[in-house]
């Protein structure tokens, strides 16, 4: 996948209109998935590119995640 900058992250918080929020690169959007990923994992998160095409769905990012948890509990 190569990778476009910038990239979007998008989830819904309880409006019609969903939130948005731009960051630089792809790596910088995942760290905030992770650091925020408690509140995020109930709202729906999407990593989309440049085109606001979908790059990573709400089931990728709940697998990644799925797949951190054991490492942090080490």
């Amino acid at each position: 996948m190569t990778e476009q900058n910038p990239v979007y992250l998008r989830w819904r918080a309880g409006r019609p209109q969903p939130e948005e929020e731009r960051f630089d690169n792809l790596d910088a959007a995942l760290d905030a998935v992770e650091a925020r990923w408690e509140t995020l994992q109930h709202q729906v998160p999407q990593i989309l590119d440049h085109r606001r095409i979908l790059m990573l769905s709400t089931a990728e990012l709940l697998t990644m995640a799925e797949d951190e948890a054991p490492a942090a509990n080490d």
